[in-house]
């Protein structure tokens, strides 16, 4: 098991404003439910001494009160647990400086990754950082797409707790709502309650604050991203899968050998690239006449091409080992994204809400299921992608056009629609674990890569 890092002072302190925030706004809401039901309803409204008693007034506004005060307990007692026992932390690892990365990265056809072609390492975790996992310096974590560290409830909202928070904020609007317009309506009559303007002024708060931070969440969630998403580099890094019949001429040659040892860096990003670079002679094949090579020649001249990288890498193929099967080589290439472009954005709202609420109603009232994002058992990607990282697939010359689908579309319109240029819809493509049209399978892919190991041998042969 891997041993826990020493907290630091930051750490410290964070953790310790994290624990005492909730066990003050558990206060807040104790005192706003005496207000409601002592001063207001019992002693105002059903016990006072001006002859006007109103005990079904009384009644009815205290069973409103706790009516709305159940989810909110509910929700906040589920966000608590999961933010306290594991928001969506990544484990700690046990080696100080990186090795081979393990194959769930390179297994799956996308991930993100350094311009080395490698998954981002985390020197503070001593791991590897999955898609959209990001290092949290108040508690010392790095967490699977993380939004923020929130002392309003215990912790890191990410992402097993995002749903929760955004139920909690939800019905504490619903609740802190219901108390301001409560209390504004008593208070109007009775300026001199010390209690009731003590609780307003904090039904007051609280209503701001929650629409504020709902607002900002839903859109977030709306547009499938998180606020360090939004705050960090324009562009990312990600290794593709290069169909296979690009991988059928690079089977022969391997990327770099790649050891951080021989490189002498701390810092995986700052490596060189382990990768087949453009000028590589294991290029060279790209830049002939042959009408083969098109595609690649297609690929590399493109603004997001980087270089490509094939796992695994050769520093792992030991000749030591025992005769075992060796792992199927897999050559991707590492692709910039366009500035701003989001790759996880499924394309509608809706599908971006119910990627983090469900698609059912009681999902999206009762805190009990977590999203659905936090299924990762898709063998093309940790988190689904959408039609802007298809979009850049076609751009660069990876996913076929469906040339006559928009030919009969396009020959169907009269006058001056027919001229117009219409944006192309892609399908859902990389979305819930399908390949996009274009995509050719596993199996298909083997069959390419043995007849080019075929070709290769016969050319040898009569070279000899």
């Amino acid at each position: 098991m891997a041993k826990e890092l020493p907290q630091s002072p930051r750490n410290r302190v964070s953790l310790a404003t994290a624990k005492a925030v909730p066990f003050i706004l558990t206060l807040v809401v104790a005192y706003a439910s005496y207000v409601v039901v002592g001063p207001l309803s019992i002693d105002y409204l059903i016990n006072n001494d001006r002859g006007d008693r109103k005990v079904a007034t009384g009644i009815a506004i205290s069973i409103v009160w706790f009516v709305l005060l159940i989810p909110v307990a509910v929700t906040w007692i589920r966000l608590l647990l999961v933010v306290s026992q594991d928001p969506g932390y990544v484990s700690y690892g046990d080696d100080e400086s990186p090795g081979e990365p393990p194959q769930e990265f390179w297994m799956r056809d996308v991930f993100v990754c350094t311009p080395s072609g490698l998954p981002i390492w985390c020197h503070h975790c001593r791991n590897w950082k999955p898609d959209r996992a990001h290092h949290n310096q108040d508690t010392g974590r790095c967490t699977i797409k993380m939004d923020h560290f929130c002392p309003w409830v215990g912790g890191v909202v990410g992402e097993r707790s995002m749903k929760f928070f955004a139920q909690f904020l939800c019905y504490s609007l619903v609740l802190s709502s219901y108390l301001l317009i409560l209390l504004a309506f008593f208070v109007h009559r009775h300026t001199d309650r010390v209690q009731w303007l003590v609780a307003l002024a904090l039904a007051g708060f609280f209503v701001f604050f929650t629409l504020g931070m709902i607002v900002n969440t839903m859109r977030l969630i709306f547009n499938n991203t998180t606020s360090i998403e939004e705050a960090g580099p324009r562009t990312i890094l990600m290794a593709v899968l290069l169909p296979p019949e690009l991988q059928a001429e690079l089977i022969a040659r391997p990327s770099q050998a790649y050891s951080p040892a021989a490189h002498g860096h701390e810092n995986v990003d700052d490596l060189h690239p382990a990768v087949s670079e453009i000028n590589d002679p294991s290029h060279s094949n790209y830049f002939t006449n042959d009408s083969r090579g098109w595609p690649m020649r297609r690929l590399a001249r493109s603004k997001a091409w980087k270089g490509t990288v094939t796992y695994p890498l050769p520093s792992s193929l030991s000749v030591d080992r025992p005769p075992l099967p060796a792992p199927e080589q897999r050559t991707f290439a590492i692709l910039e994204t366009w500035p701003g472009m989001n790759p996880w954005d499924l394309g509608t709202p809706y599908r971006n809400f119910t990627a983090v609420f469900g698609d059912r109603l009681h999902q999206w009232l009762l805190p009990i299921r977590h999203s659905p994002d936090c299924e990762h058992s898709s063998a093309i990607s940790f988190y689904a992608l959408g039609p802007q990282f298809e979009e850049m697939l076609d751009e660069v010359g990876l996913v076929q056009r469906n040339l006559s689908q928009e030919h009969s579309l396009e020959k169907g319109r009269r006058g001056v629609e027919s001229r117009k240029k219409r944006r192309r819809r892609l399908g859902k493509g990389w979305q819930n674990g399908e390949r996009p049209d274009g995509w050719i399978s596993e199996k298909e892919a083997r069959r390419r890569r043995n007849e080019a190991r075929a070709r290769i041998r016969e050319e040898e042969n009569v070279v000899q």
